[in-house]
């Protein structure tokens, strides 16, 4: 199938700040990745690497609850979340001319609430957006979010447990998640972050989605978002809703094959490296030229 577009130490467990390389960009241009629900800064690594060498500087911090275990997770809010997101953006502005920001998953909203309050967003890319919108495969939990209104209780014992393939095509990755896993259970390591999402993050969730509805119009900056055909986490249809409600004049939705939800790591993860790239030098060369013309 071919690419179709519609355009209109677990503590600090941190890929934070990296050094620019040689790409020879005008001013300096940051990127802000986010990792998604439960996950950690390990499945943003491919796209650290990818865009330091090409000269940019990189932030991926740790979001607040994650990277520890389940009680702390659920001891967090959505406005936690958001909140580490925004910190980290301040502290990437303060050296970058140009900041973007990239979200996985759950962190596509993020990004685009961060967008939608700021106009010095320099543009946004959604990986695998989360919109609510499941696929037949993860959608058994979710229909009990209403219960989870009512019986707040719910939120702390009801969980669903991922299981192979995990949102990934690469059985080279699902075997090293498998271990990975098994290790976690020791208490040796959660290199991979979490594999089981309680009720109580996926009602954080549910919330930040609606915040997202409400805002996302208000969003204007240029945006990217990327979605599989076949994620067997979350629908494309996520993707679709997302670009219909984002208010950015300028935005492209790319569907992509050969992978699944996790595309950060995943048998495409080069191929969505170099999208990503490709839309922030164009945005950031136009932004460049634009400056140049106010002079």
């Amino acid at each position: 199938m071919s690419p179709k577009q519609l355009s209109s130490n677990t503590a600090s467990n941190v890929l934070s700040l990296c050094k620019p390389g040689g790409g020879g960009h005008e001013g300096t241009v940051g990127v802000l990745l986010l990792h998604g629900l439960t996950g950690t800064p390990s499945e943003m690594k491919s796209l650290v690497k990818h865009l330091t060498k090409r000269g940019y500087q990189v932030s991926c911090p740790l979001l607040p609850g994650h990277g520890a275990g389940h009680k702390e997770l659920l001891k967090t809010r959505w406005q936690d979340w958001l909140q580490g997101s925004r910190e980290a953006f301040e502290e990437l502005k303060k050296t970058c001319d140009q900041v973007y920001v990239v979200g996985l998953s759950m962190s596509c909203l993020l990004a685009t609430l961060i967008a939608a309050e700021r106009n010095d967003v320099a543009g946004i890319c959604l990986l695998s957006v989360d919109m609510g919108i499941a696929s037949k495969e993860t959608s058994r939990l979710r229909v009990l979010l209403p219960l989870a209104m009512r019986i707040p209780i719910l939120r702390n014992y009801l969980y669903w447990r991922e299981k192979s393939p995990y949102g990934i095509k690469d059985e080279r990755m699902q075997r090293m998640i498998t271990k990975s896993i098994e290790s976690a259970k020791k208490g040796e390591t959660q290199d991979f972050g979490l594999f089981r999402t309680y009720l109580g993050s996926l009602y954080q969730n549910h919330l930040l989605t609606g915040e997202v509805k409400r805002r996302a119009a208000e969003t204007q900056c240029p945006a990217l978002i990327l979605h599989s055909t076949e994620d067997t986490i979350l629908s494309h249809e996520n993707a679709v809703l997302i670009h219909k409600l984002l208010g950015s004049p300028d935005k492209k939705l790319q569907l992509i094959d050969g992978c699944d939800h996790v595309m950060t790591v995943d048998l495409k993860k080069r191929e969505v490296a170099q999208m990503v790239d490709d839309f922030i030098t164009q945005h950031s060369r136009l932004q460049n030229k634009a400056v140049k013309l106010a002079d």
